[in-house]
């Protein structure tokens, strides 16, 4: 896992902070709990007080699939993990996206900090809703 924060570089009268650091799971994961605990770890470590931040990510790398993960001897693994997980992903594709998410994340149904696309270009080569019609 990558993650990284940015302060605003258009700002040089502004104090600048552009850290980042990586983290490696023991074993792969697809527990949200695990991965949200891990990046806020990670941003806990690099946060500094004082400094203006515009953005920040998270990047998970080395996937996986779910079939292929090579065990570890030392690691208990929790059988609710799976389960909790599965649940999760059937709430939001039975009820669309963002219907249920952890608390941890700073999830809501509508965020505050959600972006502004109210001038947002139409999709017409990847969307098939938004293709022009000529009549």
């Amino acid at each position: 896992m990558w993650v990284w924060l940015n302060t605003n570089p258009f700002k040089p009268d502004a104090k600048q902070y552009h850290p980042s650091k990586s983290f490696s799971l023991i074993k792969a994961s697809s527990d949200t709990r695990e991965v949200v605990m891990v990046a806020r770890a990670l941003v806990r470590a690099m946060y500094r007080k004082g400094y203006r931040y515009k953005k920040g990510g998270v990047g998970l790398l080395d996937l996986t699939a779910g079939s292929s993960v090579q065990g570890d001897l030392f690691s208990g693994v929790d059988p609710r993990s799976k389960a909790m997980m599965d649940v999760l992903d059937r709430v939001n594709r039975k009820f669309g996206r963002g219907t249920m998410g952890l608390a941890a994340s700073g999830w809501q149904a509508t965020p505050q900090w959600a972006m502004n696309q109210k001038s947002l270009s139409p999709a017409y080569t990847s969307r098939w809703d938004q293709l022009l019609r000529v009549r």
